[in-house]
């Protein structure tokens, strides 16, 4: 699930990095995952080729090495971290089989009967059983009990998206009105579709943080920016 990281960790996390700390050392003592400090401190300083900007996260640097490796299967750059990442899997052996895993989805569920579930004593007979069982381990903010099954994890984090795309919604239509500027003037300056800053005012959509970092930006909006609609990272 999602872990929020909010406006006084990250400031903790500047700090921290400022008075000469490692990532590592970072992630120990405030409890936020190695990838999420490393993204908020060392990523910034590299420069996107791409774009001429620091890249804005861990994942986007992950992608852009990716996408600068040459696929043998088919002698073009990988499109994507993901598809670089199925190459790789797919390079690996099934134990089972003793043949090549076929996708990323066979080895991780191959990975997933390694483990052995806590409530039953006998390995996971599937990765839909082990994420089952993770998120009942994770408690439900709205109720303040565990989730009582993957499904319910995923309608509330649905929800979440729902209540997030509306806030921004609010947001941009409010400032637009406050600047006498049109949704076509956003889609201009923001080098997108018309289409898509009226999915973005009809909370139909949430644009990824390059881009909405870029919309605040061009709002004026950056120091406004409302907690809940702070980057997401996977912890």
């Amino acid at each position: 699930m999602a872990k929020r990281i909010t406006n006084g960790q990250r400031e903790e996390v500047k700090r921290l990095y400022d008075k000469g700390l490692n990532p590592y050392k970072i992630a120990r003592q405030t409890g936020i995952s190695y990838s999420s400090v490393y993204g908020m401190t060392r990523i910034r300083q590299r420069v996107n080729p791409e774009t001429g900007k620091p890249f804005s996260s861990l994942g986007e640097l992950q992608d852009y090495s990716a996408r600068q490796r040459v696929n043998p299967e088919t002698g073009k750059p990988f499109s994507s971290k993901a598809e670089y990442e199925d190459y790789n899997t797919r390079q690996r052996v099934n134990p089972e089989t003793g043949k090549p895993f076929s996708s990323k989805a066979e080895y991780e569920d191959y990975n997933a009967r390694q483990r052995v579930n806590p409530e039953t004593g006998k390995p996971f007979n599937s990765q839909t059983k082990y994420n089952d069982y993770n998120a009942r381990q994770k408690v439900n903010p709205e109720t303040g009990k565990s989730f009582s099954s993957l499904e319910d994890l995923r309608d509330y984090n649905a929800r979440q998206r729902v209540n997030k795309n509306k806030e921004l919604s609010d947001l941009v239509k409010s400032r637009l009105k406050k600047l006498g500027k049109n949704q076509s003037w956003l889609a201009e300056k923001l080098g997108v579709s018309r289409r898509i800053i009226s999915f973005y005012c009809q909370g139909r959509s949430m644009p990824k943080k390059e881009k909405l970092d870029a919309l605040l930006k061009i709002l004026n909006l950056e120091r406004a920016k409302p907690e809940s609609l702070d980057n997401l990272v996977e912890e």
